[in-house]
């Protein structure tokens, strides 16, 4: 059950938090609500809360055992994570209990909140990518910030890579989030094997994911979501979205069969770019670069083309 934004929702987050002030709905995806929020100094009880200044809060209701262990992974990961390419977890609780009436919530609650970065989703300022050369040097950043996921002792993939869980600062150095569907590398996993596709966003999905084949779900599954990235901010458009009424499973179908034209083929690209870009692309994963650095030599050679 998806929890939504409502004045019940925000009055007992104030209520559980006095003082927080809520400026605006981020978002209402999967299963939870994001807002963005500070706390108002002299009404906070906890006086810490003031110094933590704007912040992500985070609102799941309806808990199930396997939200929960998707909410605890995101939770064990950014305490562990001290990068400035990821936010900093600064709370969380489980809430069964209303603080004002002592009534037992029909709903249980789990808060997190994290700092709020300074920056923008990719989303936003797409128009800060659009030739090969931006896109490559952001290409470039994302690989390094994401190392700190794949190169994790627990091996970790992030599994949903796209515009709006990308940050982009003024200076152009880049921050990840949305942690909430990261898998770890032979993990059993929580998603049925026999459902259509495993936990994503089908536009930036790999084949894998979309066959939730578990087993290949690897860093490499991200290189994919990564090549879909690029390629969409070069060419102005997603090449696994032929239609603006497309199906997310007519997406995904595409994912596994469709063999996009190349980007020098439609003349948006040079070849060197072009061909990266393909290779991150390939339908299977050994097809993909092998390692994280070989992907980063390929991309610095790259580079060099255009000096």
């Amino acid at each position: 059950m998806q929890t939504v934004d409502s004045e019940y929702l925000r009055v007992l987050l104030k209520n559980l938090f006095p003082g927080l002030v809520i400026e605006e709905v981020l978002k209402e995806s999967g299963q939870r609500v994001v807002y963005f929020a500070h706390f108002k100094e002299g009404e906070a009880l906890i006086k810490r809360q003031v110094s933590w200044g704007k912040i992500v809060l985070k609102a799941t209701e309806e808990l199930t055992a396997k939200q929960i262990a998707y909410l605890q992974k995101e939770i064990d990961i950014l305490h562990s994570l001290k990068s400035p390419y990821y936010p900093k977890l600064l709370f969380h609780k489980v809430y069964s209990q209303n603080p004002i009436t002592e009534e037992r919530l029909k709903k249980r609650l789990f808060v997190t909140i994290e700092e709020r970065l300074d920056a923008k989703p990719l989303s936003d300022v797409r128009n800060r990518f659009i030739d090969e050369k931006s896109v490559l040097g952001l290409l470039e950043k994302l690989v390094i910030a994401l190392s700190l996921l794949w190169k994790h002792e627990s091996k970790l993939v992030h599994r949903d890579i796209k515009p709006e869980n990308i940050l982009i600062y003024e200076n152009g150095e880049v921050a990840i989030i949305d942690l909430g569907i990261i898998r770890e590398e032979g993990a059993v996993g929580l998603t049925l094997t026999h459902a259509p596709w495993g936990p994503c966003s089908p536009p930036y999905a790999s084949p894998e994911q979309a066959k939730n084949d578990k087993k290949n779900i690897l860093f490499k599954s991200d290189f994919f979501s990564l090549g879909i990235l690029a390629y969409e901010l070069i060419s102005g458009k997603n090449p696994f979205i032929t239609d603006p009424d497309i199906s997310n499973d007519e997406i995904l179908e595409n994912i596994c069969q469709l063999k996009p034209p190349t980007l020098i083929s439609l003349g948006k690209a040079t070849a060197g770019v072009s061909n990266l870009i393909e290779k991150l692309m390939s339908k299977e994963p050994y097809q993909r670069h092998r390692t994280i650095d070989q992907l980063l030599r390929h991309i610095q050679a790259v580079w060099e083309e255009f000096s």
